[in-house]
Parts: C-alpha cells; sequence; structure tokens
C-alpha cells in the first residue's frame, strides 16, 4: 500500500466526486455539501489531475459521467461508507430515519407488492419517502447510474436480463399467464383452444428491456404467431382496450385478477404451453452496507412472500 500517495488524496475530493455522481449537477452538489460552485469547480479539477480522466462531460441536461467514472463509483460508495462508519453510530433507528428511496416498477408489481406495503413503511420510518417510476420510465440504466435504489422487473423464466457486474437481483415471486377478454367477446361462446386464441387479434405490453418475450419465442419454434394489433407501455392501458375491443390480452393471472374487478373483463386459461412470469427485485451493489436500503429491501421481499402466501 502505497500510504505516501494516499496522503495526498484529501477526503473532501471524494466526497466531491460522489455528490457529483449523485447529482449529476455541480450546482446540485454545491448545495448538498454547503460548498461554493466554485469549490466544487476546483474539487473536479483536482480530481480529473489525480484520476487522469476528465469525469464528467458538461451537456444541456447537467453533467454526464465518463465511463471511467461509472467503473469506480461503487468502489467511491463503499470507500466512503467506510470511512463515515468511523464517525458514527452502529445503531440504526428507523423512527428517526429520513431519507428518499427511488423505484421503479410495472404497475403490477406497484399495486401487489408496494401499494401493500406502504402503509406498514410509513408506520416504522414515518420519516421516509419513496419516489417511484413506472420500469419504461426509468429503468436498469439508470439503476446503474444510481437513479435508481430498486426496480421490480417482470420477465419470464428463461429470459434473464442483463445485469452487468454490479447489479444484484432476488427473486420475489412467480406467476403464470392467463388471457383476458372483454365480458361479451365471442369466443366465450365457442370452444377456447390453441385455435381460437391464435385466430384473435392481441394486445401486447411493449418491453423495449428484455425484447421478444419467452412465449412468442416458443410460438416461432413452433411456426406459430400471434397477431399483435396493438402495442402499449403499460398494463392498465392494454387492460382498457381489451375491455372495449375484441383484443386478447395475454398477463399475469394476479393482474388478471385485479383487472377482472375493476373492469368489464372474463379471465380464460392459457390454452398454449407457457412458462411462468418472474418478478425480480434489483439493486446496485453500492448499496449492500446501507442499512436504511437493506431494511426496505427485506420489507420488500416479506410482502412479496405474503402475496405468493395469500395468493
Amino acid at each position: 500500500m502505497d500510504f505516501a500517495k494516499l496522503s495526498r488524496v484529501n477526503i473532501n475530493l471524494l466526497v466531491t466526486l460522489q455528490a457529483l455522481l449523485k447529482e449529476r449537477s455541480a450546482s446540485m452538489a454545491a448545495e448538498r455539501l454547503n460548498l461554493s460552485q466554485s469549490s466544487i469547480s476546483k474539487n473536479l479539477s483536482q480530481l480529473r489531475h489525480i484520476f487522469k480522466d476528465p469525469l464528467f462531460h458538461r451537456t444541456a441536461h447537467g453533467l454526464t459521467p465518463t465511463a471511467f467514472a461509472l467503473s469506480i463509483e461503487p468502489k467511491l460508495s463503499t470507500a466512503i461508507e467506510a470511512i463515515e462508519s468511523l464517525f458514527t453510530q452502529n445503531d440504526f433507528h428507523l423512527s428517526e430515519y429520513k431519507g428518499a428511496f427511488r423505484l421503479s416498477m410495472q404497475e403490477s408489481a406497484f399495486e401487489f407488492i408496494t401499494a401493500k406495503l406502504l402503509n406498514n413503511l410509513l408506520t416504522q420510518a414515518p420519516g421516509i419517502r419513496l419516489d417511484t417510476w413506472f420500469k419504461d420510465t426509468l429503468s436498469l440504466e439508470h439503476l446503474n447510474q444510481g437513479l435508481l435504489d430498486f426496480v421490480i422487473l417482470p420477465h419470464d423464466v428463461g429470459q434473464t436480463p442483463n445485469l452487468g457486474n454490479y447489479l444484484n437481483s432476488h427473486e420475489l415471486y412467480r406467476d403464470h399467464l392467463v388471457c383476458l377478454v372483454k365480458d361479451n367477446h365471442p369466443v366465450l361462446k365457442e370452444k377456447w383452444d390453441q385455435e381460437s386464441y391464435l385466430n384473435c387479434r392481441h394486445i401486447h405490453v411493449r418491453d423495449n428491456e428484455l425484447g421478444t418475450p419467452i412465449f412468442d419465442q416458443t410460438l416461432a419454434r413452433r411456426g406459430l404467431e400471434r397477431d399483435i394489433a396493438v402495442q402499449v407501455p403499460d398494463f392498465h392501458s392494454a387492460s382498457s382496450l381489451c375491455s372495449q375491443s375484441d383484443l386478447v390480452f395475454t398477463t399475469s393471472s394476479t393482474w388478471a385478477a385485479y383487472s377482472c374487478k375493476v373492469r368489464h373483463l372474463t379471465e380464460l386459461s392459457m390454452p398454449l404451453p407457457s412458462s411462468d412470469v418472474v418478478y425480480s427485485l434489483i439493486w446496485h451493489q453500492r448499496s449492500e452496507s446501507d442499512k436504511a436500503h437493506t431494511w426496505l429491501k427485506e420489507q420488500i421481499i416479506y410482502a412479496a412472500t405474503n402475496l405468493v402466501a395469500t395468493a
């Protein structure tokens, strides 16, 4: 270990770098650290010299980290948390905690997981704040960039998302596919089988991150194909269109049960072989030592466990 080299690195510089990585803005980093913007600029200049990398590029939307800056962010967070632990108490009191968490998910996860645990979270940690987005707005890349704390991602079994080197995941629960049609759909008077399913036109929830569903890939290998009439970005839109048309919506049984309660829809079994849908909780390694983050992760996992138990 080169102690002489380490001695020339000011901890304030590393704290500035972490703030810039989190805020993506020199002015917001200055506000966060209670420093002037000129101090932030001076620290950034020294950091660029130390790391021999520009670290950030200025854009119309703020500061964009370089690939090198993103690559050292997990190590930087771990190092600063370790230094901070030298000067703080080990006790973590939920009732006194004040902080924000950023979660991204599909509506199905919001309805069945987040909404169910919300009251418990606010009771245990009344100072907590949750900022939520739908997955088509912010997702895995934003988790890598530090703009999110968690992503709840639905995907087919066998359709594992590319998590890279710094993202961890935990399977929350599994579900199976069913079909939704409007209450007076013509197929309800006929035999519901593979032929009638493929003769219908369909609604599909688009997911640019995962690509073609395993279900459709399996159909293609058998020389079959669904007739996708409409693609939509979210489950609510799909259910709404399904209830007002002759289109079929293939979705999870949990979402189908919910949709049938709030719309004029009927659930039908899936007449073709299909894989289960998996809901995975994903987070970045930078948060592994954060006690508040670990607590919230455990609450989400517990809520999903209860969902399975009561299904």
